[in-house]
């Protein structure tokens, strides 16, 4: 496990000069208002990720028929002989790729490619993201670290083994690492599954979902928090490498597979503008069905190309909801939308 390093820190303003050094960020943290379950999800959705040194301690995905993607400090602890499981199917680790400008000492360049012997067989490969910046994006967060809230965060947490998804908001992006930040229940910009990372899933995906198709956006690398919040605490930022920033070497090393077919989001039923009896616009208001026990998000965009998010965890009720959002300049106008599952 290592620490942050001084480069990150001064690369992202949000952090500040108030961080101090915390271990790395590398499973599932949840909200401490929210059950347990509502955040398990089974092995069988997820069959392309596999425990990478034992289970619950570090993941990879498949990319590739024949690759797996994680970060560095875990691949580094892989020997070549070493059996893998995918999808419950043994294959044999041929070679280890580590980013070429990685080195223990940084964070920066946590990347690395794992091969195996024999193409896998059965499982899809997961794609990789190529689209715009992520700053504003929904992600997703699949792992089986240690779990607990963010009351106690990482120092209350355990590991029962099981896989957990968390979603969480872009903050910002510089040219290494995705950032996340912890909100507690009740604050702004909160998602319906907020979560961070905590110890033992280091190179767990991060997800952002392209017309319907989870594309992996990060890999989970190591967390911090500001004066007197640890890792997994609300209030802790959650650090995944950024895979856009390591395209060239990935396509250097990789013939990685044509991206899957495009998934139509969810319907809107209704977009209308929102005035007041006299003056300018108001609001967007938004109609579209959902179904119980779901939650949505709604998302923006200029040219269909970049997604941000305006409201998230918008609970399903089995009938159609409406929603208001704020105007913001050019709400109305050479603007798009969607509603997709969270």
């Amino acid at each position: 496990m290592h620490s942050a390093s001084r480069s990150m820190r001064c690369g992202l303003a949000v952090v500040g000069l108030w961080l101090f050094l915390l271990p790395d960020a590398t499973g599932i943290i949840i909200r401490d208002d929210r059950p347990d379950s509502d955040y398990v999800v089974a092995d069988s959705d997820y069959p392309a990720l596999v425990d990478l040194i034992e289970r619950g301690d570090c993941i990879a995905t498949l990319v590739h028929e024949s690759y797996l993607l994680t970060v560095a400090h875990c691949a580094a602890e892989v020997n070549v002989g070493k059996m893998l499981q995918v999808n419950g199917v043994a294959y044999t680790v041929a070679e280890v790729i580590l980013h070429p400008r990685w080195n223990r000492r940084r964070d920066d360049y946590d990347i690395a490619l794992v091969r195996l012997a024999e193409p896998v067989k059965g499982v899809t490969p997961l794609p990789i993201y190529r689209g715009p910046e992520e700053t504003g994006s929904l992600i997703t967060l699949v792992g089986r670290g240690d779990s607990g809230t963010g009351v106690r965060g990482e120092r209350g947490a355990s590991n029962d083994g099981k896989l957990r998804k968390c979603t969480n908001v872009v903050s910002q992006v510089n040219d290494h690492f995705i950032e996340i930040f912890f909100e507690r229940p009740g604050e702004e910009g909160i998602t319906a599954l907020e979560g961070v990372g905590a110890a033992g899933d280091s190179g767990c995906p991060a997800f952002i979902e392209v017309d319907g198709v989870a594309h992996i956006a990060g890999l989970n690398s190591w967390g911090d928090g500001p004066r007197g919040v640890r890792v997994g605490q609300y209030g802790a930022y959650d650090y995944q490498t950024r895979v856009t920033h390591y395209l060239e070497w990935l396509d250097s090393v990789v013939d990685f597979p044509d991206p899957p077919a495009v998934r139509t989001a969810l319907s809107i039923m209704d977009l209308s503008p929102v005035f007041p009896a006299l003056g300018s616009l108001e609001g967007i208001s938004l109609t579209f069905t959902t179904a119980i026990g779901k939650s949505y998000t709604v998302e923006q965009s200029p040219g269909l190309v970049s997604w941000r998010v305006r409201q998230s965890g918008i609970q399903g009720t089995g009938s159609p909801v409406r929603i208001i959002l704020p105007a913001e300049p050019e709400s109305w106008r050479a603007r798009f939308w969607r509603v997709r599952e969270e």
